[in-house]
């Protein structure tokens, strides 16, 4: 299946100038060279790469055995298992398109994924954390006409659907030739995986991806992270979403054969004992993450030497934050700035000033153009803040069977974003924050990313959102949702004092405190969900009469 952006002419015209490029099966070729290395590690298995590859061949020829056909979509909801890397492999083996999608998603939000792909397959891990994955499938199923079958991971497979397992233990290499998969393997630049967005501006978009300019992409991150064969990565955020997975550990780990230890849900005991235990030295994940991890009561007791870099997305990392980490933790933060919909913007560099590496997102990458905009389209000056556009030479990723929605976002060129930045000389990319997220004080912008940044540097705060709260005089004020560290405590006078006291502008004070156990998270785990925040303090306002 060709990308919607072009028409089969303008597809074969592009493929003639080499402008796609082919996809590597990096499983085959580690399995060539690395045989009995370990490939790819979970709590329950252990595979080498020789291994990997064998039950990747088995799935692909299972698949094509059953009838699937080319470019039919199978959707994955699966967790950080072994399995994900064979499953990926396989499905571009046997020319099907894989939907990837959270394991936090129900009813509603899959059945729309299933029936928008008119996917033929869904591979599920049925009791993950106790939910009955199999019976919301049974639910959803007479609606989507389309599903066929359904597979899934691991043993105790429900009655009527089709396991995974075994299907990676039929021998059905002894019933094809060895070349087999040149008729069927995908093609370069054909859709080769489809993902869900986050669904900020109503219903999720399922977005298009295609092999073109990975292997520059590829490249250019191991330079700037320096990573070797002998890297050992840890995924601790979903590789079905876009914190842990992308060019990290599905592309950096892979070209370079090195070993993957994946969490299947993130658990702040489980991932330092992975850490220590397969000795990481490469850990991806989101900022949250890495703030539990140090604010554990038995972080001390854990031998994490062998950890020289975390690599931190999918959500704003606080400077203070970043460098306790690098103190406490004896490592480098690596961070970068993208979107599911968009691709990968910009990335810091090993080799970074301390200021760079700590406080941006790093230098755009070098088929990336981005600018800094304000209301009115114009350019903004270095230092000042403005909305962040830019745009890939390589196409960027498009909206699946949405031309229109393709388009429309790419209309002038450049890619809105709504997220609000700054670049200073050097080209490196400082994020202030969303642009829906500014607080308006009696016509006075406050950032909440510029006050949480000042307040995450507080002994007592382990976590902290600002939020804006409804005001009759001046329009909006700041709110300060807060979570302490075990053992410690805070009060609204105890923030106002410690904000004056780092020289914070008066205004941009919380005037609001409330102190809570933990925030209302996106399902994944790697977004504060704020809207919730504002609609909690807004209810509470009312009953007190504080607004009318």
């Amino acid at each position: 299946m060709i990308p919607i952006r072009y028409s089969q002419e303008q597809f074969e015209q592009m493929s003639g100038e080499g402008f796609f490029q082919a996809a590597a099966d990096h499983i085959d070729i580690n399995a060539e060279k690395y045989p009995d290395k370990e490939a790819y590690v979970d709590s329950q298995s252990r595979l080498t790469f020789s291994q990997a590859k064998l039950m990747a061949d088995r799935l692909a020829l299972s698949f094509v055995d059953m009838g699937l056909k080319k470019d039919d979509r199978i959707v994955l909801q699966i967790p950080n298992v072994v399995e994900y890397f064979i499953v990926r492999s396989a499905l571009r083996k046997a020319g099907l398109i894989g939907l990837y999608t959270m394991m936090y998603l129900r009813h509603k939000e899959m059945e729309f994924a299933i029936g928008k792909a008119e996917a033929t397959g869904i591979i599920i891990c049925p009791g993950f954390h106790n939910f009955d994955y199999a019976g919301m499938i049974d639910e959803i199923k007479p609606n989507l006409p389309s599903l066929k079958h359904v597979f899934a991971i691991r043993d105790d497979v429900p009655t009527g659907i089709i396991s995974l397992t075994e299907m990676m233990a039929n021998p059905l290499e002894k019933k094809y030739p060895a070349n087999y998969f040149e008729q069927t393997v995908l093609k370069p630049g054909e859709i080769s995986e489809l993902k869900m967005t986050s669904g900020t501006t109503g219903m999720p978009k399922l977005t298009e991806s295609y092999q073109i300019g990975s292997t520059e992409l590829v490249g250019e991150l191991e330079r700037r992270f320096g990573v070797t064969h002998d890297d050992i990565f840890a995924a601790l955020a979903p590789l079905t979403g876009g914190a842990s997975g992308g060019a990290i550990c599905k592309g950096i780990a892979q070209r370079q054969g090195c070993k993957v230890v994946m969490i299947e849900r993130f658990d702040t005991d489980a991932a330092l004992e992975q850490l220590q235990n397969e000795k990481v030295t490469f850990a991806t994940g989101v900022p949250t993450m890495m703030a539990k991890m140090m604010s554990h009561l038995d972080f001390d007791k854990y031998d994490l030497s062998s950890v020289r870099a975390f690599h931190s997305s999918g959500a704003y990392l606080p400077p203070a934050l970043a460098k306790e980490a690098e103190e406490k933790m004896d490592l480098t933060i690596l961070n970068h700035y993208g979107a599911i919909d968009i691709g990968f913007a910009t990335s810091t560099y090993l080799d970074a000033s301390l200021e760079a590496r700590l406080s941006s997102v790093g230098r755009p990458m070098p088929d990336v153009t981005l600018k800094l905009i304000d209301d009115d389209g114009n350019d903004v000056p270095k230092g000042e803040v403005g909305e962040i556009v830019w745009a890939s030479s390589k196409g960027g990723t498009m909206y699946y069977r949405d031309l229109e929605a393709t388009l429309a976002r790419e209309a002038t060129g450049l890619t809105k974003t709504g997220d609000l930045g700054k670049q200073d000389e050097d080209g490196n990319l400082y994020i202030v924050g969303r642009k829906k997220d500014v607080i308006i004080r009696g016509g006075q912008n406050i950032f909440p990313a510029e006050v949480e940044s000042l307040l995450i540097t507080h002994p007592s705060i382990m976590n902290v959102a600002v939020v804006p709260m409804p005001d009759n005089v001046m329009g909006e004020k700041a709110c300060a949702y807060v979570v302490c560290k075990p053992g410690k405590d805070i009060t609204f006078e105890d923030i106002t004092s410690f904000m004056l006291e780092k020289k914070c502008a008066k205004y941009k004070l919380p005037e609001r405190l409330e102190v809570v156990d933990n925030f209302p998270m996106s399902g994944d785990g790697q977004k504060v969900m704020k809207r919730q925040l504002t609609e909690e303090v807004t209810g509470k306002l009312k009953a007190e009469g504080a607004i009318k």
